[in-house]
């Protein structure tokens, strides 16, 4: 797990200094959670909400201070807490169920 999070920081430094293909190689490991919340929502809303995801996950890729001494788990909880954001402005309510 230790080697996953030293190279997912790697990455991010790298994509913060230009690397596209590190910024794709994040995208790409982010990929099964997107698939996943994509699963719960309507069809037609399933694209826009995959592209609304990749372009915030790039945002908070390239904004990320890498520099701060904390444990990089933080990191993949903003991930984390912006696709369920997301979710929950699409289905504010329990009442309101996305296939």
């Amino acid at each position: 797990m230790k080697e996953r999070r030293d190279s997912l920081r790697v990455l991010v430094a790298a994509a913060q200094s230009g690397d596209q293909h590190a910024l794709m190689e994040i995208v790409r490991r982010f990929d099964p959670l997107i698939k996943k919340v994509k699963r719960k929502m309507i069809f037609q809303e399933r694209e826009d909400l995959e592209q609304e995801i990749v372009e915030k996950l790039i945002r908070v890729i390239l904004a990320y201070d890498i520099n701060v001494p904390a444990d990089f788990t933080s990191f993949r909880k903003c991930i984390r807490e912006f696709v369920r954001e997301a979710v929950e402005i699409r289905c504010p309510s329990p009442e309101e169920t996305c296939p």
